[in-house]
């Protein structure tokens, strides 16, 4: 019965596991290039919504919504900075998965990547919700693009990634034994987990708090 609680590692995967590989995979190496390439890429709209927050007096923002009314952009902060724990539990729950891995436990991995997948999608439901009640769209002037922009495109990498992790937990539920190549997959998709939610932490300081 313990054995179907365990992921069988063959010789190769134990000497790596020790220390005994010190290089570096292709498949990790390749998402650290892209990683690079997508914080430029944040980089780029975090520019722009500083050139629209900072061109405004400070007792001036949030800006106004709509002039005749005097009504403002107004975001909800609660419930994104519970949005937000969820997402930084995630960060641990995915680490918890890959030790898991490490020690054989196929057990433990599967559930740590199932509960990440839950709080994962959990984030995308609730941030749609708030799009659907926040009372303004893109087209609401240089706010609205610049807010939809960070945060449209932060959630279609919270997408991506939920896919990733998904591929990594079909490989783990079909796989008999695991071999070094088993760990590049799970620990690429990790690592652009983790990115996700460094770059959601940022956003939601700079963008809701500030």
């Amino acid at each position: 019965m313990a054995a179907e609680h365990t992921i069988t590692l063959s010789p190769h995967a134990r000497n790596a596991e020790r220390g005994q590989h010190t290089g570096m995979s292709q498949g990790m190496l390749a998402m650290m290039l892209f990683l690079g390439s997508e914080a430029m890429l944040f980089a780029s709209f975090f520019a722009a919504y500083f050139m629209v927050r900072y061109n405004i007096a400070a007792n001036d923002w949030p800006p106004l919504k709509n002039v005749a009314t005097g009504e403002r952009f107004e975001l909800p902060k609660l419930i994104t900075g519970v949005n937000t724990a969820f997402l930084v539990f995630s960060s641990f729950t995915v680490w918890f998965a890959e030790h898991r891995l490490k020690h054989g436990d196929r057990k433990g991995l599967e559930r740590g990547l199932l509960v990440t997948m839950a709080l994962g999608l959990t984030f995308l439901v609730v941030q749609i919700n708030e799009y659907v009640h926040l009372g303004f769209t893109p087209q609401n002037k240089a706010f609205g693009a610049t807010f939809y922009t960070l945060t449209g495109f932060h959630g279609l990498h919270v997408f991506v990634g939920l896919v990733l992790l998904l591929i990594s937990y079909i490989r783990v539920k079909r796989a008999h034994d695991f071999t070094p190549r088993w760990f590049t997959p799970l620990g690429a998709a990790s690592l652009y987990w983790h990115f996700v939610d460094v770059v959601w932490v940022f956003l939601y300081v700079v963008v809701y708090l500030i």
